[in-house]
């Protein structure tokens, strides 16, 4: 009897002690999840999907803040990736300060509602997103953006001349691709900044680049003043819709069109004027490929040898001052026009560049033989006698035209000490010429070795009668 009531006295201590133990762990436990709650975020615990378990108010904001500036963000520009950066390089980062306040909010709201094991998941907490303006700048500068092929400029619209429509146009501005910053700033702000606010993210960043985003040229072709200005040389333009020049040589022509004309206009001002220096190009090319005088002379003799002759002081030269104001008039003058050019030497006849046109005096100091063609026909040929081969009574071998003809006139000479009357007389240079010589008892041959004149061309006087009434002042002689 003794002996059972010894064992419940035993069970009893025991259930106490139990008990007691029990309610030790209650308030340990109780102890620790208080500790727990209000010391770090609470164990199991996830803020936006990150583990925070164990963490303080302090280390949990410093990890979301690292967690959100170590977002990738990529910029893709015409299909292909040319950057690659994070949100904390871009100048974006969380207000720490303002995050454990509102962290600490959320640890006691748990507490206080959840008790010892609240629930976890989808926790989340306000947050302030800042950015440096420096550091944002800094990073979004174009040689960030590395393209794999070359970045060009914009170009601005233009008025030019279309050949194709005879009329002056705008040609539109070209869009380059470098970047304009203040573009790029404010377009990367705009996609970025919805993705980071509210939401923490939890992916990289993905940033288009468009074309909005490259520098525009500063002139469009919409412009008032573009407008304006085609409006004005269109019309200014109308006067030289008609006008031409064309250039005769003889039976040779060389047009200067209207298209070409046209595409000398330039724009000055608000008017349309003529490019001096391409209607000087014009007239230059004109002369290279026209004058003929002053330069050495390609000639086939009547006996088919082809020689040049040196002295030539016969042919046409163009007066290139003079052509370009009558050139600038006519073009003025807007009306087509047909001319000669100016010249400042002029020839007896020419068909393009051939300024013999058939019609000259050949002489042949070797063979003592004159030729006389006009218009192409051989009007007569006579032997001659030309100077004596000595010095100072040779003639002159080259080129000229006839100064004038005298019938009758008084050849004299100081220094020879004669003074001749001739019926005919034709000079060509320094005192010599084609005349009658009625003394002169033969022609051709070596006469001129032992009777030759003071460099005057003798001619039978019924063949210097012939010549005479042939040839006009200008006629061209060809001595060699």
């Amino acid at each position: 009897m003794r002996s059972k009531k010894k064992s419940k006295k035993i069970y009893i201590i025991l259930l106490v002690v139990c008990l007691l133990v029990m309610a030790g762990l209650v308030v340990g436990l109780f102890g620790y999840a208080h500790y727990m709650g209000t010391k770090t975020m609470g164990s199991r615990i996830k803020i936006f999907g990150e583990d925070v378990s164990g963490r303080s108010v302090e280390e949990t904001a410093g990890m979301l803040a690292d967690d959100f500036k170590k977002v990738p963000v990529t910029f893709q520009e015409n299909g292909e990736t040319d950057y690659q950066t994070t949100l904390g390089n871009l100048g974006y980062s969380i207000n720490e300060k303002q995050l454990k306040q509102d962290l600490e909010t959320l640890r006691d709201k748990r507490w206080k509602e959840g008790g010892f094991f609240p629930k976890q998941e989808g926790l989340t907490v306000a947050y302030q997103v800042e950015r440096n303006d420096e550091t944002f700048s800094a990073a979004l500068t174009e040689e960030h953006f590395q393209l794999s092929t070359d970045r060009v400029d914009s170009t601005d619209a233009y008025v030019e001349y279309n050949s194709d429509q005879s009329a002056y146009v705008i040609v539109p501005e070209t869009l380059g691709n470098h970047m304009d910053q203040a573009a790029v700033e404010a377009y990367v702000e705009e996609q970025i900044r919805p993705q980071i606010e509210g939401d923490f993210p939890k992916t990289g960043l993905n940033v288009e680049i468009i074309s909005d985003l490259y520098r525009k040229a500063a002139v469009t072709q919409d412009a008032q003043e573009l407008q304006e200005k085609v409006t004005t040389l269109n019309a200014a333009l109308q006067k030289y819709k008609g006008v031409s020049v064309t250039h005769t040589f003889g039976k040779e022509t060389q047009v200067l069109d209207n298209a070409t004309i046209c595409s000398w206009l330039v724009i000055s001002d608000e008017s349309v004027s003529v490019d001096t220096a391409q209607a000087q190009e014009y007239i230059k090319n004109l002369a290279t490929k026209y004058n003929t005088i002053y330069r050495p002379r390609s000639f086939t003799t009547t006996g088919g040898e082809a020689i040049t002759i040196e002295g030539n002081e016969y042919g046409y030269r163009v007066d290139q001052e003079g052509e370009l104001t009558q050139l600038l008039a006519d073009i003025d003058g807007g009306a087509a026009v047909t001319r000669e050019p100016v010249y400042s030497k002029s020839g007896y006849s020419r068909n393009g560049t051939d300024d013999l046109n058939g019609s000259y005096i050949e002489v042949s100091l070797e063979q003592q033989h004159l030729w006389l063609y006009k218009n192409g026909a051989l009007v007569t040929e006579t032997d001659i006698v030309s100077g004596l081969p000595v010095e100072g009574r040779e003639t002159y071998r080259g080129a000229w035209p006839i100064a004038y003809k005298a019938s009758p006139f008084t050849l004299s000479s100081d220094v020879y000490g004669y003074d001749t009357t001739v019926t005919y007389w034709m000079p060509f240079v320094y005192g010599q010429g084609l005349h009658d010589a009625s003394w002169q008892t033969s022609f051709g041959g070596d006469t001129y070795k032992t009777k030759g004149s003071h460099g005057c061309i003798n001619l039978p006087p019924d063949q210097a009668k012939i010549i005479y009434e042939t040839i006009d002042k200008g006629y061209p002689i060809l001595l060699y």
